[in-house]
């Protein structure tokens, strides 16, 4: 199965330069103090880090969600920053895809219903021999009638997944995708991950404070206080583990 995506143009999906998010307050709060990472089309990286350590920052600034307060982030070839609210909305609809640990499926819309509904907001047609390869893909065909109070967990996050892929986007974010699952079910849903980026060439983000789910990606990246402190590659659970006691705290 075969697809062209926005990442293809490059071999860079997400590049981060000098990213800084600084909150208002009495005391500023520097959630993210300078941090830069480029992300290859077709790779499974995880995003790792003690509570506080900025990663839902990051992730919220890589995809669009929240604008720092200096360094540029380019997704698919395209400078958000630079981009208008309205602009960045549409990008955004149309070249990031999510999953989340709740799923966030509408519960009145059946399956079929909610992997449609980004192309239903972007106002775009829906390409059915592509939705039909994906769901087929991802194993789901059979659950299109289906409303998400019928589902279970697992086949609730493969939808999700189908959700953030029926528009062929740059990058999926993945924000704690197993958390809400059983670790028999969360290891299939983070092999769909992997196959997904290596059978699409799908660029996915992971973030997560499992060290096992960590370890189910291509590279790590463990942050401390706003920063990068340290990069593995192909780790087992045991390095993201040790990695995250001796310098992520």
């Amino acid at each position: 199965m075969t697809t062209q995506t926005t990442a293809e143009a490059t071999s860079t999906a997400v590049r981060l330069v000098d990213i800084h998010k600084t909150y208002p307050a009495r005391e500023p709060v520097h959630a993210l103090r300078g941090v830069s990472l480029d992300l290859l089309a077709g790779s499974v990286t995880a995003i790792v880090g003690q509570s506080g350590s900025g990663k839902s920052t990051l992730l919220n600034c890589a995809a669009g969600l929240d604008t720092p307060s200096r360094g540029s982030v380019v997704v698919g070839g395209h400078d958000l920053t630079t981009l208008r609210p309205d602009d960045l909305t549409r990008f955004r609809r149309e070249h990031v895809g999510f999953v989340f640990q709740a799923y966030n499926l509408i519960g009145h819309l059946t399956a079929r219903e909610n992997v449609r509904l980004p192309l239903a907001l972007a106002g775009r047609k829906v390409d059915t021999a592509w939705e039909s390869a994906l769901l087929e893909f991802l194993g789901v065909p059979q659950l299109m009638d289906r409303l998400p109070g019928e589902l279970s967990g697992g086949q609730a996050q493969r939808v999700a997944i189908a959700r953030a892929l029926i528009t062929r986007p740059a990058v999926v974010f993945a924000d704690e995708p197993t958390g809400a699952l059983d670790s028999k079910t969360g290891a299939a849903v983070l092999q769909v991950l992997r196959d997904t980026a290596r059978e699409l060439r799908q660029t996915v983000v992971v973030v997560t404070h499992d060290a096992q789910v960590a370890s189910a990606a291509e590279r790590v990246v463990v942050l401390a206080d706003g920063l990068v402190v340290d990069r593995l590659e192909r780790p087992t659970a045991e390095q993201v583990t040790a990695s995250l006691l001796t310098k992520g705290r």
